[in-house]
């Protein structure tokens, strides 16, 4: 239970390790009763402070995925927002009006404007 949190003790006074033991046996036992995380702090007196605690564990049996009656790619009008009827009618003059990627050049945009 405690070894992988041993390098804690480096930090606490060896004066103090018996109640910091019996901080870290208290919150392992609180952490295996709730099944939460925790992160906490450790100061040189073996003093434990809980900074956060996460959300409780949600029941699995909750979400259940549905999946989609026919994939996206056999109807385009799934696959984004544009009408069907407009990708149908635009999208081959679209295609063909298109320049080619060697064609495309830098454009130079204006200096902004110096607002010091």
């Amino acid at each position: 239970m405690l070894t992988r949190r041993a390098h804690l003790y480096a930090f606490v006074y060896p004066l103090f390790w018996p109640w910091l033991w019996l901080q870290l046996w208290r919150l392992q036992a609180w952490i295996d009763t709730h099944h939460r995380d925790v992160l906490f702090r450790i100061d040189r007196f073996g003093n434990l402070t809980v900074t956060c605690i996460s959300d409780a564990p949600r029941d699995p049996s909750l979400y259940h995925y549905d999946a989609p009656a026919c994939p996206a790619w056999a109807d385009p009008g799934l696959a984004c927002d544009t009408p069907v009827a407009f990708l149908e009618s635009h999208l081959p003059a679209a295609a063909a009006t298109a320049a080619p990627c060697h064609a495309c050049s830098a454009v130079c945009a204006p200096a902004a404007p110096d607002t010091s």
